[in-house]
């Protein structure tokens, strides 16, 4: 079953350290069910990308591969170590190779995986990164599957053994596992089976024991959650759309938070308090990352732009003291996921200066508490949600647009949030800001997240500041939420490939690029 969209698993985070969500964030994820796949005792990892997709060009310059390592050595998305990873893993006598092959790929951020444990079994799978850094593993050892790491997976493979078989163990589990327990059946071509037995705890150890004597189980992996946030298999959905929300808002008369609240409690059964009190944290984590980055006097070596936000000062400010901050507190943000401090993508690394670093800087402005600045990140939250369910935030999927212009649409709802609006006010914003951005191509410099990613998450927050001014002043929306994103879906997949973060076309091709390139390759 399908688990719609948390706020914390797939919008407001993951908190990490690395340039890119979709390749460092995601590859901790991904190194992390491989790690588990070998028993914790992985000894050898062999990477195949699709040559001439996003990854085979990217995976070096946007961190997969020691996001890949920090994953395999067990380290959190938010890992100092994550940098050094590769290295470590050397050290550990792990040994971890990367192959550019020619296979077809349906999907851009496709990973290829073999991996061999201290006794020299192995195990095939294939991931793919979904944006944001959701990953689903698609395949293992041949045979179709779908797994996010929201829950606790016990997966029974079978080698040639008859259909029956299968479904007798399958309805021997049934018989002796919990209420929302979920049991699924799968098998490829060659007539080879697996039972994921998919909860919120793992299976006892007790009725994995019978199902060895009694079944001809050839091996068995367990895999335990790798999202923040657990999924739930009771879940029953509040809403799906931006009209639905109205709905409830207009009934109840609640602000798009309250709403973003309700639905994150239902989705991840924590209570409301627990809920306030994670995005609290998110918002410390935020803001100490920004004083940080202020306050740092090194340079990171391996980044093209220096320290750019001390360049800013409120002598010479042209823009206004609330864009000002906006626009320093989104350049802090930038220079600390370019410096490889911790940050928290909302909704991805290459935006992560827009959502947090407008709602913080305008929140400075009007001396507002940090309360407020939580409240306006779960508005900000349930527009990512409707945008994860019904487009993408991968700019391989979907340029630019998917990543920078969706969180100038979250940002704008979160203004209006902050500023006393109401939750149609707020999904109008959104809309406005996301009408602006359709299009909004992918091309970084020298394969790096940071030129044009710095300007294109300034004009995000811009375009926010400016639609939530005139979603308050009562300016028709004309297109609405809904069909907004709809059309920003299509929009981004009629893009070329060349121009969704594939090194490709746009600036990536300049010959500055080109010289760039060389000389951080050295």
């Amino acid at each position: 079953m399908k688990q719609p969209a948390s706020i914390f698993n797939d919008v407001i985070g993951p908190v990490m350290i690395g340039p890119s969500s979709s390749h460092t964030a995601a590859s901790v994820r991904i190194g992390k069910i491989i790690r588990q796949m070998s028993g914790d005792h992985p000894k050898r990892v062999i990477f195949e990308f699709a040559a001439g997709h996003s990854l085979a060009q990217t995976f070096r310059t946007q961190g997969s591969d020691f996001g890949l390592a920090g994953g395999i050595l067990g380290y959190d998305t938010y890992d100092p170590r994550i940098a050094d990873a590769l290295e470590l893993a050397k050290q550990s006598g792990i040994s971890i190779e990367f192959r550019i092959s020619e296979f077809t790929a349906d999907h851009p951020n496709v990973f290829r995986v073999t991996a061999f444990d201290s006794m020299k079994r192995h195990i095939e799978a294939e991931f793919i990164s979904r944006g944001g850094g959701m990953i689903e593993l698609r395949q293992l050892a041949g045979i179709p599957v779908s797994i996010d790491g929201g829950f606790h997976e016990t997966i029974l493979l079978f080698g040639n053994c008859p259909s029956d078989t299968v479904d007798a163990c399958r309805d021997y589990i049934g018989t002796h596992s919990r209420k929302h327990d979920t049991l699924l059946v799968s098998h490829n071509d060659a007539g080879q089976y697996l039972i994921d037995y998919r909860a919120q705890s793992q299976m006892p150890r007790s009725l994995l024991s019978e199902l060895k004597e009694k079944f001809p189980v050839r091996h068995v992996i367990t895999l335990t959650p790798v999202l923040p946030v657990k999924s739930k298999s009771e879940y029953s959905g509040l809403f799906n759309t931006a009209d639905e929300i109205l709905a409830i808002a207009e009934k109840e008369q609640l602000s798009l938070s309250d709403i973003a609240i309700r639905y994150e409690t239902n989705r991840s059964g924590l209570s409301r308090q627990a809920v306030l009190s994670k995005m609290a944290d998110m918002v410390s984590i935020l803001k100490q990352t920004i004083d940080d980055t202020a306050a740092a006097k090194e340079e990171y070596p391996d980044r093209i732009l220096g320290r750019q936000a001390q360049l800013l000062s409120e002598k010479n400010m042209i823009s206004g003291r609330m864009m000002h901050f906006i626009i320093k507190n989104i350049t802090l943000m930038m220079e600390a996921k370019s410096s490889m401090r911790t940050i928290v993508a909302s909704p991805t690394a290459g935006s992560c200066g827009a959502v947090p670093g407008t709602l913080i800087g305008a929140a400075h402005v009007l001396d507002m508490p940090d309360d407020a600045v939580g409240k306006a990140m779960m508005a900000a939250g349930m527009v990512g949600v409707l945008i994860a369910e019904h487009s993408t935030f991968s700019g391989e999927m979907g340029g630019c647009q998917a990543e920078c212009g969706s969180a100038s649409g979250m940002a704008a709802a979160g203004l209006v949030q902050l500023l006393g609006g109401t939750a149609e006010q707020a999904l109008d914003a959104a809309s406005m800001a996301l009408q602006n951005v359709l299009g909004l191509t992918c091309d970084p410099v020298a394969g790096r997240v940071e030129v044009p990613c710095l300007g294109k998450n300034i004009m995000a927050g811009s375009n926010a500041l400016a639609m939530a001014e005139l979603a308050l002043a009562g300016f028709d929306k004309v297109i609405p939420l809904d069909e907004t994103i709809a059309a920003m879906y299509k929009a981004g997949l009629m893009l070329p490939a060349e121009l969704r973060c594939t090194g490709k076309g746009g600036l990536s091709l300049t010959p500055s690029s080109r010289r760039i390139q060389r000389k951080l390759e050295g």
